[in-house]
């Protein structure tokens, strides 16, 4: 046979886990009928399921080897007759697999698991029922104890909320008379607007007058001559003392 041809490799791999298949398989029986704990016999049971599937898994790997040897058989060297003979252990080792499935799933094996999940109840039952009865003394003391702190929290928090409250009323308080602070103060503003505008009027007025009275100033100079200069602009003079005067006092 030529090296290249892959069915070996993996039969040699089936017939191993088979092997190991038959063995846990032969273990499970034993703790089936010895009636060994439930936890035990379940994780035999997922150990073998396990096991059962590789196999599967690996047996189809072959049927894909049997197709690629058929396709092109002078390259694998193989014959008819190695090819039957590959697909005979193939239907074997499936007929052993099945086997092994049927009885993991027949009746009798239902019934008997069964019967053990059945007496791992009671005696978990009876193991609380024990446990129950032992420590119901201390599961009291303790339920006292849980209560009281219980009582203790909810009369802390029930304080805090009351303090909570009367931070909240001092708080709106607070805020009651910076409101009512505000409002004076806008009321204050408006007074001074109102003032601010009468004084810009009585600016403008005074402005008026002072343009007027230069103007007039102006004209007086031109008509006099420079010997009446003096004296217009010390009557100038006067007449702006008077109304710097008359605007600034009251």
């Amino acid at each position: 046979m030529s090296l290249e041809d892959p069915f070996f490799v993996v039969r040699d791999e089936v017939r191993q886990s088979l092997s190991n298949a038959q063995a846990v398989y032969s273990q499970w029986c034993l703790y089936l009928d010895s009636e060994v704990e439930l936890e035990k016999l379940e994780a035999t049971v997922q150990e073998l399921r396990n096991c059962l599937k590789s196999i599967e898994w690996d047996l189809e790997d072959l049927e894909e080897t049997i197709k690629i040897a058929e396709a092109n058989p002078h390259k694998f060297r193989v014959n008819t007759g190695e090819l039957q003979s590959r697909k005979s252990f193939i239907s074997d080792t499936r007929g052993i697999v099945k086997k092994i499935k049927d009885s993991l799933g027949s009746e009798v094996t239902s019934s008997k698991m069964e019967a053990l999940k059945r007496k791992s109840l009671m005696k978990s039952q009876e193991g609380r029922s024990r446990g129950q009865s032992r420590f119901s003394k201390l599961e009291g003391e303790l339920e006292r104890s849980n209560q009281g702190f219980i009582e203790g929290q909810r009369e802390q928090q029930q304080m805090y909320l009351q303090q909570q409250d009367r931070q909240l009323d001092q708080v709106g308080a607070s805020v009651s008379t910076l409101k009512r602070m505000g409002e004076t103060i806008g009321d204050e503003l408006e007074d001074q607007a109102v003032m601010l505008e009468e004084f810009d009027r009585e600016m403008d007025s005074t402005e008026s007058r002072l343009k007027s009275l230069t103007n007039r100033v102006n004209k007086a100079i031109r008509k006099s001559g420079d010997k009446c200069q003096i004296v217009c602009i010390v009557c100038l003079v006067i007449a702006l003392v008077v109304v710097i005067g008359l605007f600034f006092i009251p």
